[in-house]
């Protein structure tokens, strides 16, 4: 099934009017290729870090290294935070969309080196520390409860601001993980594993060399960035400005700023690595070595493309929206802004569910609509039907208290405060009485309306798109090689469109 992204639900208006081609959006963003190449000098100086750090997750990259250096290759670059086994379903999506990119690449006759960037330097303990698996129906406390979704997480005991690559992945996760999938210990869970390293190992499983992946805090990488950093410290004011004429900007064409200033008007642009690994905002006070600093949202695209010098980045909604808003800095530091493509948008069901589309009539456009409203929509005669009584009976009702407000008001002027709250109390319960009228006619077919609940705890589980909360493990458990063989088959990068693939 494919559908446009206008039915996806929560994607921002920016990234719909760009991927059209609208002036509006691309006047801050260009659709096509960068007319400059990236400073490629700074890629020698990293190909053994990268070497030596890609050897300990078990890939062997260096002859991909050398002439990706050597600037023979076409640079394609995404990134993620290095969440507990694998993070949700569009990390694979980002790497899957890398892939194909590489296939179309090489078929025109060119090289590719593909890199995965490694969010190790983001502090949310708790977006990587959980995990959340579809289960459907439940038993809980001896009661059937209906929920969508199964959250394993793990709580913080430690300093809230720290960096998480390197912190040990704690063992109730792990166990908790391995009994859900009755699941001998892997190497990338083994035991003291931090959460960069198991991401990473995890993938290399997965993806074999054709991805190379970046640890964000490589020291290497830190000090080759240690000019750029020096650049925004010692042009702090000038970057403050045009990121603030760069936001009013957007708002004067419709468009919200991905990322907003503190309350003290001020743009987070770096932080501060002390030596128990907790970030704290930076500024121009006093000098921090490069290997201690770190980037925000609006800095990271800047550092990756310095140091890298990708010829493609591809990035979610959020991560194209970035770069509408940092572009000015890219020209201010004279970093070359790569071209910029959207990753493929990609949600996956059982056969079974998706015949309830075709079964039951159901449109594509409305597979993300909730249940009752949807089924309710299949009984337009008996639901209208309802409508127009409580209607009438409202108006019925209503019509009787003004009348008693005729006759009692001369007698009694503090009435007229009372009739109101009745009136307002008599439209809330007539409009909940209809609800669940209309909610009633909608259950009163039970296998659609259990096919309805089943499709929107697959594709909208918890009122949140499956892409975004679902982890990929589980269906990489089920189905393995043919999971990615069919994302790499049926996903679309750069497109207005998402699809939903049967396994």
């Amino acid at each position: 099934m494919r559908l446009s992204l206008t039915h996806y639900p929560g994607i921002n208006r920016f990234v719909l009017d760009w991927l059209a081609g609208s002036p509006s959006a691309t006047s801050f963003l260009p659709r096509s290729a960068a007319a400059e190449r990236g400073d490629r000098s700074r890629r020698a100086g990293l190909v053994a870090a990268l070497d030596a750090s890609n050897r300990r997750w078990g890939l062997f990259v260096k002859d991909q290294l050398q002439r990706w250096a050597a600037g023979e290759t076409v640079t394609l670059v995404a990134g993620q935070q290095v969440g507990f086994a694998g993070g949700p379903l569009y990390t694979l999506s980002k790497i899957a969309s890398l892939l194909r990119m590489k296939r179309e690449i090489e078929a025109a006759g060119r090289q590719a080196t593909l890199f995965f960037w490694l969010a190790t330097e983001d502090h949310d303990f708790e977006e990587v520390a959980q995990l959340s698996l579809p289960i459907g129906t439940i038993q809980r406390d001896g009661v059937n409860r209906q929920l969508d979704l199964l959250s394993i997480k793990a709580s913080r005991s430690f300093e809230s601001k720290a960096v998480v690559g390197p912190i040990p992945i704690p063992e109730p996760l792990i166990t908790e993980l391995l009994a859900l999938y009755d699941l001998p210990r892997p190497a990338w869970l083994r035991e003291g594993i931090t959460f960069g390293d198991s991401f990473a190992a995890l993938i290399a499983s997965v993806f074999g060399p054709e991805v190379i992946l970046v640890d964000a805090l490589l020291p290497e990488l830190r000090r080759a960035a240690a000019p750029l950093f020096d650049h925004i410290r010692r042009d702090w004011g000038c970057v403050q400005d045009a990121l603030r004429r760069r936001a009013g900007e957007l708002q004067a064409a419709g468009y919200a700023p991905q990322v907003q200033p503190r309350e003290d008007g001020e743009y987070t642009l770096l932080f501060e690595i002390d030596q128990r690994g907790v970030r704290s905002i930076a500024g121009t006070e006093r000098a921090v070595s490069p290997e201690r600093t770190s980037t925000s949202a609006l800095t990271r695209p800047l550092l990756q493309d310095y140091v890298l010098a990708p010829d493609v980045f591809v990035g979610g909604p959020a991560e194209v929206a970035y770069y509408a808003q940092v572009a000015p800095l890219h020209e201010m530091a004279g970093v070359a802004v790569p071209r910029v493509a959207l990753r493929g948008h990609v949600l996956i069901a059982p056969k079974r569910v998706m015949r309830f589309v075709s079964r039951f009539g159901i449109a594509p456009e409305e597979i993300f609509a909730p249940p009752d409203e949807l089924l309710a929509g299949r009984e337009p005669e008996a639901v209208s039907k309802v409508r127009r009584l409580a209607a009438e009976a409202e108006r019925d009702l209503i019509g009787k208290l003004e009348k008693i407000a005729d006759v009692a008001l001369p007698a009694e002027h503090a009435l007229a405060r009372a009739l109101n709250r009745s009136v307002g109390h008599i439209e809330y319960h007539f409009n909940k009485l209809t609800d669940r009228a209309i909610k009633g006619i909608a259950r009163k077919d039970r296998e659609r309306w259990a096919a309805a609940r089943e499709l929107a705890a697959t594709l909208h589980p918890d009122g949140k798109v499956q892409d975004r909360v679902v982890a990929w493990f589980p269906f990489w458990m089920r189905d393995g090689a043919h999971l990615i063989d069919r994302l790499l088959d049926e996903i679309e990068p750069d497109s207005d469109a998402f699809k939903v693939i049967a396994l």
